[in-house]
Order: C-alpha cells, then structure tokens, then sequence
C-alpha cells in the first residue's frame, strides 16, 4: 500500500516524535498571529465608532472620555487573550507591547484631567488622534498578518545562530567584561585624559557634558559610535552571563552583573530615559520572564519596583544636568530648581511628554493649514548612522534642529510651560509626512521589525538566556518606537551589530567545520 505521507508510512514502534527543542516554537508565532488578528478587527471596528462619535458629539468632554476607554479597552486585547487563554508569556512579545503602548504614550493623556491634552484640546480632536491611531494600528496588524509566513521565515534563519552557536557561562563573563573595558579604553585614547572620559562618564546633559558633545560633532567623534552600542550591550551580556552560570554566586557571575548596573548608572548619569531603559532592558526582562509565574510573592515587589523606576526616570527629566551632582548634593539642586526637596511630586513642576497634546495639535494644522511634509524626516532618520564627517551635507534631524526651526505647530503650542517634550509618537510623525499614505507606509514598516524580532520567540522554548536577552531588547525596542521612529532606529543599531557579528562567526563556524 502506498502512502503520501511519509511519517504515516513509518511503522508505530519506529516512528519519531518530533522535536519542539530542535524544531523550535512555532506555535507561539501561530498564537501571536491570532493577537495580530484581534488587534485588527478592534482598531478597524473602534475607528468607524471614533468618527460616527466625533461627528455626533464633537464638543462634548464626555464623549471623548469615552472614545478614550474604548481606545485603552481595545489596546488591551493582548492582556485580555493571554489571560482568557492561560500563556501568559505571550505577552513577552512585539506584537503585544507594540498594541499596548499607545496606551502610557498617547491615551491616558486624554482622558486624565490635568494634563494638556485633556485641559486644553478640544474633544473633536482628541477624538479625530484616536481614529488615526486606529488607522495606523490596523494598517500595522494588517501587515503583520500579510507577512507573517515570509516574515517569521526571515527572521527564524536570521536569529539561527542562537541555536548553532554553544557559548558556555564563563565566556559571556568574558564578553561582559570586554564589552566594558574595550569602550574604556578606546574613549580614553579618543579624548586623551582621564578627566575628560571622567566627563563623558558622568556630565550627562550638564555644561560640561554639552562642551565636550560639541566638540566632537561633526568630526571623528561619529566613528566612535560602534564602541557606545558595544558599552550598551554590556548590561545583556552581563545579565545571561549570570542568569546561565551555574553557580551565580561565583566570581565572574558576580563581576558580570556588577559591570551591568555600572553601565545602566552611566547611562542613567546621561540624563537620557530612553538609553536608560534599554541598556537596562535585558536586565529587567530577565527579572519577569523568569518569575512571571510566581503570583503574589513576586509582582507586589515589582510593582512596587516599576513605580521606583517611573521616580527615577521623573528624577532624570527633572535635573537634566549633573545628575551626579544632585546625588551628592540633593538638598542644592532642589534649591537651585525652586523645591522643597529633590523627590518633590509636584505636578506643575514635574516633565510631561505631552505627546496627545502635540499630535492633536498636528491634527488642527495639517492639512489644512500646513502643506504635508513628506518623508525627508524618514530618510534623515534612515541615513542619520552616517557619521558627518563622511557626508557634511546629511540632513539634519528633527529633533536635533533648534527650536525656532521646529514644525509651525510646534512653536504656536504652550512651549512656555518648560514641561513639553518634542515628540508627539510614531502616529504623529507618520501623520505629518503624507496623511493617510505615510500611515501605510510606517505601518508596513513597522510591521516588518515587530515580525524580525518576534521570530526569537522560535527560539525560547527552553528559554535559553541569550535568545531571552534578545527577546527583552526586541520587546523594549518595541514599546519605545511607540514615541517615535527615531527612537527606534537609535537603539537598533546596537543590537544589529550584534546580530551581524554573530552571523559572521556562525558562518566562519560552518567554513571551518
């Protein structure tokens, strides 16, 4: 008799059965296609709701509220499917933290009174923010279904180095320490004194720090950037070197997790939320995805634990400068900025991105009275790697321009108030270029890296520590592209170094073999 199928042809006691370590999780990627597929169908029903409301109620505060619910209830689906389906560490992935982020960027700014967006917009057109946000979501799941096939190939043969390369404990203890000692030394060398790296260390965003940002720019200072994205990395290396040791209590486990919260403290120093995070990423995506299953015992503490991480990244905006300097002298910088102490709450004095508000001015202005912009902000971003020393011509960034050269709708906004930031999400920026098109093509792009970087999931059946790592930094890339593109792209290239670097030493392997 004959059989097609070759495993059915097999005789029972003879069969195999296969291998989910070798074939790899392939059933998390199907179950993430059903989020993606979810998301959809909320963000594409949500927007007829958004502008049906908008157009019925365009002046009333408590229809906005309520577009704003729906908004968060609708981002939430990724929260609500992995609870009603018991896998929970689906939420470790792109797709799902991509769909909640529009959640801390833009919506809780619309509906929580004080912040701009809610005191000062009128409601039509926080209502109009929350159908191009539907529009841009639905276009970006709507991607992630249509590539999902050729995109989880993709990414599965990419990251195939996570299984044929076997590097024991000791040597990313190794690597941690490489990763921050080879930068040391190199910036040393670059800037020719102790006192100066001293500075680059430490001066943040302070006068001192800004001097010698200056000095560099447009010169060589560009080349050194590969040494930044490999003292970036330290912090990953560090974590799986100690969460892969055998015995985490030894010598080089403890050094590597030492010279990881070294690396975030510098980090931290620069006065940046946003490098913060993600050199401190793998670290803290460590700490939940492999204690998610604890219950209380482990997410009171963590709780507790991310309300102190939001105090910290307060304290960073609200002391721009020195941040060493406020450590040490707490009760001057409070001073200095009209406090009653450094940890003062103080919400008249405390930074709001105000991204909701900015968008939603963006809306009032384009097209109507602003002339589309186009994608010259998408190429700068594109090219912006390119040291200036090599092109002096390369477009400027946005937000690298000073401020009398920002968007028209930028400067007509309440920039007096000291407390609005320049951003105004990834929505917003793809808005500005060319409507409704510039949304497509942003969602297709974004689309494209959440599917890159979800295919490590293939990987993490065992959870083996380096695919994690890599997982973490995906999933925090993720949420923080939510405020804008550039966001993303800056933080990409560390990681894509790495990527590379890793295949050509899983190439070399095979040649040698």
């Amino acid at each position: 008799m004959h059989y097609p199928n070759s495993i059915a042809s097999t005789p029972i006691h003879v069969r195999h059965t296969p291998n989910r370590v070798i074939s790899g999780d392939i059933n998390s990627l199907q179950e993430l296609k059903k989020i993606a597929r979810g998301c959809l169908y909320g963000q594409f029903g949500s927007l007829f709701f958004y502008f049906i409301i908008s157009l019925l109620f365009p002046s009333s505060q408590a229809a906005a509220v309520l577009c704003g619910v729906l908004a968060i209830s609708v981002s939430l689906y990724p929260v609500f499917y992995v609870i009603a389906n018991t896998k929970f560490q689906l939420l470790f992935s792109c797709i799902s933290i991509f769909n909640v982020a529009p959640i801390w960027f833009l919506y809780l700014e619309a509906v929580i009174p004080g912040y701009d967006a809610y005191v000062y917009t009128p409601p039509v057109y926080r209502m109009e923010a929350f159908f191009w946000v539907a529009v841009f979501l639905s276009f970006l799941n709507l991607f992630y279904l249509l590539f999902w096939k050729s995109g989880s190939r993709f990414s599965i043969k990419s990251f195939k180095f996570l299984r044929a390369i076997n590097i024991k404990p000791a040597f990313y203890s190794r690597i941690t320490v490489a990763a921050f000692l080879i930068p040391m030394l190199g910036f040393y060398l670059y800037y020719g004194s102790a006192e100066k790296l001293w500075i680059w260390l430490t001066a943040g965003r302070s006068e001192r720090g800004a001097e010698l940002v200056a000095q560099s720019v447009g010169g060589m200072g560009a080349l050194m950037n590969p040494l930044t994205y490999l003292l970036m990395l330290t912090p990953m290396f560090g974590a799986i070197a100690y969460v892969s040791a055998k015995k985490r209590y030894g010598i080089l486990p403890i050094l590597s997790i030492l010279l990881s919260i070294v690396v975030i403290f510098i980090f931290f120093l620069s006065g940046s939320r946003g490098i913060m995070m993600f050199v401190a990423a793998p670290v803290l995506f460590f700490i939940f995805y492999y204690n998610w299953h604890k219950g209380l015992k482990f997410w009171l503490p963590a709780a507790v634990f991310l309300f102190l991480l939001i105090g910290v990244m307060e304290l960073q905006v609200r002391f721009r400068g020195d941040l060493l300097s406020v450590i040490v002298n707490p009760e001057k910088a409070a001073k200095e900025n009209d406090l009653q102490s450094a940890t003062t709450f103080d919400p008249s004095k405390s930074h709001r991105d105000n991204n909701m508000y900015l968008f939603c001015l963006l809306i009032k202005g384009y097209p109507d009275k602003y002339a589309f912009e186009g994608f010259n902000g998408l190429f700068a971003i594109l090219v912006n790697p390119i040291p200036r020393a090599i092109w002096p011509g390369k477009p400027v960034l946005q937000g690298a321009k000073d401020l009398s050269q920002q968007s028209q709708f930028i400067l007509e906004g309440p920039l007096f108030m000291g407390t609005t930031s320049l951003t105004y999400s990834v929505v917003g920026e793809a808005y500005q270029a060319q409507g409704i098109w510039s949304l497509l093509v942003y969602g297709g792009i974004y689309a494209l890296f959440l599917l890159f970087f979800d295919g490590i999931i293939y990987y993490t059946m065992n959870k083996q520590p380096l695919a994690a790592g890599m997982l973490g930094v995906g999933v925090f890339l993720s949420f923080w592209g939510f405020r804008s593109l550039f966001a993303l792209m800056s933080f990409l290239y560390p990681i894509l170094l790495f990527i590379v670097t890793m295949t050509i030493v899983r190439t070399l392997k095979n040649i040698l073999k």
